[in-house]
């Protein structure tokens, strides 16, 4: 903050205080919930956060009752099921390899090693499915729906617990069909670019509207409601048939073949499994054609889940809002 002497005599006071924008942006950023700078590791670094707070502090708070446990907590806990099953299901399959033969206990480690990689290839199939679709998605609505801010959390007392805790969360800007942060757009685009509308600007270009809207939100506001929830739609569906995609490439022999320490050995088996899925097995028509199936549709389920909500978040209806040119002069009557 600079002092500056105030050039008008007739002023209350002849001292006044100047605050720079980057002043206020370090102030902001510090003690409110804000968007933060977005790169490629954004997902994985909120990914982590999760992961490491679900095991060692919302299990935990949840578990005793705490009042501070929260929806963002609850929803977070997923991966833990997720987590602790999968390395259940791999544990049970290794768990009596010791009590075979050496033939019975190599085909048993084979049938473990494409246990493990169904369950990883699951998950990598509903995440890389939503990255994809989103960001096309991105790329033809400028709505970055994997658009992440820190969340500030003041936590009340309770028994032995630390007084005026403040924890971090990362949700998403737009995990709320409804109720998405508006406010936290409007203030990154205040911040950053002088500009509250920043956001809806580039949503309103997008959409087609060719005349900058004086008030872009009020206009988009309803359209970004509408296409987040038609591609969540979309996206659940997309997401599992993704998953299934995932299970059954890694169920494929050639996954049994992978040897831990021998990275190549991974890209073998990702390349061998496409083709083993995609040619079946001659026992039935489901057994030949089941994989083929999974591919293309895991493939067209992600395009849809791009296509129908762009395609509708760029129609508008020709109302007179619309219609009137607003680079031109209206005499009222």
């Amino acid at each position: 903050m600079q002092q500056i002497k105030n050039p008008n005599p007739d002023s209350l006071s002849p001292v006044g205080y100047y605050v720079s924008d980057k002043e206020k942006k370090a102030k902001f950023y510090k003690h409110e919930s804000h968007i933060y700078k977005q790169g490629p590791l954004s997902g994985v670094k909120a990914g982590v956060h999760k992961l490491t707070n679900d095991i060692f502090t919302y299990f935990p708070k949840g578990f005793s009752g705490s009042k501070n446990s929260d929806f963002y907590e609850y929803l977070s806990l997923g991966m833990v099921p997720y987590i602790i099953g999968s390395a259940m299901l791999i544990a049970l399959r290794c768990a009596a390899n010791k009590n075979f033969n050496q033939a019975d206990s190599a085909a048993a480690g084979e049938i473990a090693k494409r246990a493990g990689a169904g369950v990883v290839l699951y998950g990598i199939g509903k995440w890389l499915s939503q990255k994809v679709s989103r960001a096309l998605v991105h790329h033809s609505t400028g709505i970055p729906l994997d658009m992440r801010y820190i969340k500030k959390v003041n936590e009340v007392p309770e028994p032995g617990r630390e007084k005026g805790l403040v924890r971090t969360q990362y949700p998403g800007v737009y995990d709320s069909v409804d109720f998405y942060r508006k406010d936290l757009l409007a203030k990154d685009g205040e911040l950053n670019y002088h500009n509250v509308y920043h956001h809806s600007d580039i949503a309103a270009k997008k959409a087609g509207y060719k005349n900058k809207l004086n008030a872009s939100n009020q206009t988009m506001n309803p359209k970004i409601k509408e296409l987040k929830s038609r591609e969540t739609a979309l996206e659940n569906i997309s997401k599992y048939v993704s998953a299934s995609l995932g299970v059954a490439l890694g169920f494929q022999k050639a996954f049994g073949k992978i040897k831990i320490k021998e990275p190549k050995s991974y890209i073998y088996a990702l390349k061998n499994g496409f083709i083993q899925l995609w040619q079946g097995t001659n026992r039935n028509l489901i057994t030949k054609h089941y994989g083929k199936a999974l591919i293309i549709g895991s493939v067209l389920s992600a395009l849809l889940t791009w296509i129908i909500p762009s395609k509708e978040f760029k129609k508008h209806e020709n109302t007179l809002k619309s219609t009137v040119d607003t680079t031109k002069e209206y005499e009222v009557g």
